[in-house]
């Protein structure tokens, strides 16, 4: 291996400052009236179009609970002061916004003449409101926040929200609570969160049409929670959907969000053992089958992030459904429009880069994570904004480079396939878990792994099966899961000392020339044994390594995704000297080390000294062989 190494010092004074703000959670009947509202309405067309029962898989930070707001919001029946349903579409008819919309729509014009009132294969009985006065749209709760103004639902398919507008009982849960911490933090955790399901619907104990047998059942999941087994409560569901059903004559939608976040946490915890992750793989996923098996559901919408295999649900990835990418993440119109809004047209480039790159199966349409771009949308910092990588610390040792790592490593420069399942099958989960926490570490479940990664936004799938790294926050989060000082010693079969050796030569580096030598030994040395293979992942190993030592205050490198673009590692040793090592691929001279100087002062403004060093690396030299080229008081010096 051949390093050619420049070297410029500088000093200069100056300061500079940042900041963070904390990001909110927001209801969706808020977020209507924010600026970074995206009108995403269209999904519940979607929905009703589509199956009756479906698993929507996609990354964290896509929209995922807001969008299930958003359902709830819509189709929530609204009831009287008896417990009985409103018939909105008794009301809405005599609405000018809703009429304004029907003559806009083509052949609705003689839609007002006709019975709207939809009839589900169980008949229905609503109160009929007194839809003559003036303000009797305002009798549904979240009628406004679907018409002033009025989003694309109501603009473009009035007829539809004619006829679902309120219309059904819906039940809305997150499995995102589940407690994993034991089987008794687990089981304790389903029963308050059934309770909390039961509660909203306690008019219920007032109905005259069901019995008293009845109303205990409700009783005991409402307010005697603690005294239900596991199989009890996963009956829970099924049960209220059918006094639902009996009260209301008419069935349920069914939404529920974090599917799988208990599954992936129990798959992870080393606290539980395998018989407590079978049993919270198999409540979570009979809770929902029995809701499907049932006669009282009419729509189920389950969402999660890993592609589970759920009995009677079909399922759609947010990225290979040809209209589902346009209602999780953010599309680049919506960017577009975003960034108008908050006045930020000069900083698209920055954002995409930062955090979109996500690519769409059939059209290749970039799709960007919504929760980092608003946050950047509303902070102004270009910084990453998820941290996935701390719920998979677990997987550490079958992310050695011998394992898995080296084919996430390949994947930084698009070398790494998968063939993608549509959906995880159970059993393998029960695998995966006995090689995590077996004793013997090996990575037959390499493609498993890879997938989980893949859902939870790490990458994005380039030309149908190739792993590709989207955006600079998506690296720095696979940086974090993978790189660290036992990752490299196994890697490049080196030594603490050597690493020390290396780390201290940053430490020494001085203006003079003999440092500089000892640094460039010292970087030879980390390589010795295996050589980089291109600008990325020399600057992946330097950052990794000085960053383990904690000995410096600012460490960071260059945000580039090309491989063989000139990186960047910025150390500052101290308040007194800032220092950027970049790292190119080719022959360098004066000309190549002066971007990196500028950068130096662009970085390390309030820095007395600044040091630049150029690495230039010929991967296809011989190993050990250094060529040291560098500069001191413009007086080149070549050895």
């Amino acid at each position: 291996m051949i390093f050619q190494i420049l070297f410029m010092v500088a000093s200069v004074s100056g300061a500079s400052n940042t900041g963070g703000k904390p990001r909110n959670q927001i209801t969706f009947k808020h977020l209507t009236s924010t600026r970074e509202f995206i009108d995403k309405t269209l999904l519940i067309k979607f929905i009703l179009d589509n199956h009756w029962h479906i698993f929507i898989a996609g990354p964290p930070g896509f929209g995922k609970s807001a969008n299930l707001q958003m359902l709830r919001d819509f189709f929530s029946l609204d009831v009287n002061s008896h417990g009985y349903s409103i018939n909105a579409a008794e009301i809405l008819k005599t609405d000018a916004t809703i009429q304004k919309a029907v003559s806009k729509s083509k052949g609705l014009r003689n839609v007002l003449t006709k019975r709207v009132a939809f009839l589900t294969d169980t008949e229905s009985h609503s109160i009929h409101a007194n839809a003559t006065k003036p303000h009797g749209v305002y009798l549904l709760k979240n009628y406004e926040t679907f018409s002033k103004p009025a989003l694309q639902i109501l603009e473009q398919s009035p007829e539809l929200f004619l006829t679902h507008f309120a219309r059904y009982p819906v039940l809305l849960l997150d499995f995102g609570t589940l407690s994993t911490n034991s089987d008794r933090d687990y089981l304790r955790s389903f029963q308050r969160m059934l309770s909390e399901l039961f509660k909203p619907f306690s008019y219920l104990l007032k109905s005259n049409r069901l019995t008293s047998g009845s109303k205990d059942e409700f009783l005991l999941y409402r307010d005697q929670f603690e005294k239900l087994s596991l199989e009890e409560i996963t009956v829970g569901g099924e049960t209220l959907a059918r006094l639902l059903s009996t009260h209301h004559h008419r069935k349920s939608i069914v939404l529920v969000d974090n599917f799988d976040a208990s599954i992936r946490e129990a798959l992870l915890a080393p606290h539980l053992d395998d018989r407590s992750f079978k049993g919270i793989m198999w409540s979570v996923s009979r809770f929902v089958k029995l809701l499907i098996k049932g006669r009282f559901v009419i729509r189920t919408v389950v969402t999660g992030t890993i592609r589970f295999d759920v009995f009677g649900l079909t399922h759609f990835s947010v990225f290979d459904d040809d209209y589902l990418h346009r209602y999780y993440g953010l599309t680049e119109a919506d960017v577009s429009e975003l960034a108008k809004r908050f006045d930020k047209n000069n900083n698209r480039t920055d954002i995409k880069k930062w955090f979109g790159g996500y690519k769409t199966a059939g059209e290749g349409q970039t799709i960007y994570n919504t929760r980092s771009t608003l946050t950047f949308f509303k902070t102004g910092e270009l910084k990453p904004y998820r941290y996935e990588c701390m719920k998979f610390k677990t997987l550490k040792n079958l992310l050695e480079f011998e394992k898995v790592g080296q084919f996430m490593e390949d994947a930084f420069d698009n070398k790494t396939r998968l063939h993608v399942r549509e959906k995880i099958p159970q059993k393998l989960l029960r695998q995966l878990r006995q090689t995590i926490f077996g004793p013997n570490h090996t990575c037959a479940h390499k493609n498993v792994i890879l997938q989980i990664l893949l859902d939870h936004g790490f990458y994005s799938i380039h030309d149908r099966n190739t792993l590709h790294i989207p955006n600079f926050e998506a690296m720095l989060d696979i940086q974090n899961l993978i790189f660290d000082r036992e990752y490299y010693i196994n890697k490049l079969k080196i030594s603490d000392y050597t690493i020390d050796n290396f780390v201290q030569s940053i430490e020494q580096l001085t203006g003079e020339e003999a440092p500089f030598q000892n640094f460039s030994a010292a970087v030879t040395d980390l390589f010795k044994h295996r050589i980089p293979q291109g600008a990325r992942e020399t600057a992946h190993t330097l950052l990794t390594l000085v960053a383990d030592a904690h000995k410096f205050t600012l460490l960071r490198g260059q945000e580039t995704l090309e491989r063989n673009h000139r990186q960047d590692v910025l150390v500052k040793r101290s308040k007194e000297m800032g220092i950027v090592i970049g790292i190119t691929v080719g022959s360098i001279n004066k000309i190549a080390l002066r971007p990196v100087f500028l950068r130096s002062l662009q970085v390390f403004p309030d820095c007395k000294l600044r040091v630049a060093i150029l690495l230039g690396l010929k991967p296809h030299g011989l190993i050990g062989d250094l060529e040291v080229l560098y500069a001191l008081d413009n007086r080149p010096v070549i050895h």
